[in-house]
Parts: structure tokens; sequence; C-alpha cells
């Protein structure tokens, strides 16, 4: 049986799959519950970017909001979005970033 990481999308389908090759962590960045964005470091040709976004504080059920990640080229950025619900907050959170 292998062993990782497998993320599934709505459908089924496999967005990432860990269990096929071996993952070198980069970095990690805290995003001090603001929007922000850093410079990625470059990665061997071939190979596929990951990031795993997680909570620092109590998400108190559903009010703490993790940011959306997206990585364009060498640039990962992050943003904070919310409804119209009362109390929401941004959640601090720490994003692991590498390649597979």
């Amino acid at each position: 049986m292998p062993t990782g990481m497998q993320t599934y999308g709505p459908d089924g389908s496999i967005y990432t799959n860990l269990t096929w090759t071996l993952s070198q962590m980069q970095g990690s960045v805290v995003t001090n519950a603001t929007n922000g964005s850093i410079s990625l470091p470059t990665m061997p040709a071939g190979k596929s970017r990951f990031y795993i976004v997680v909570s620092l504080v109590d998400m108190q059920v559903w009010k703490g909001k993790k940011p959306g990640v997206t990585v364009s080229g060498s640039t990962m950025s992050w943003s904070y979005s919310f409804s119209d619900w009362f109390g929401q907050f941004a959640a601090n959170c720490r994003i692991y970033y590498g390649y597979y």
C-alpha cells in the first residue's frame, strides 16, 4: 500500500498525489491574518508546486476564515474574503509550500 497524501476535487479527480513521487518542502510563511504575497524559490524542472494552509488559532467552528491561496509563476499570494455573517475573522495561518 502506498504512503503519502492525496487530495481530490468535487468530481473525484485527483488534484495532488504525493504517493507517486517524493515531495520536498521549501519553506513556510505566517500570514499574520492579513493579505500578502511572497516570492517562491525555484524548483527543479518537471516538478509541481504544492501548498498547505494550517490555522494557528482556534477557528471557533465556522467564524475563523483561512485565506485563499494562488500561485502565479514564482509568486504565491493569499487573501481573506468574508460573507455577510456577523463575527467572521481572518485566522492567522501558516502556509507550507514546496514541490513534488
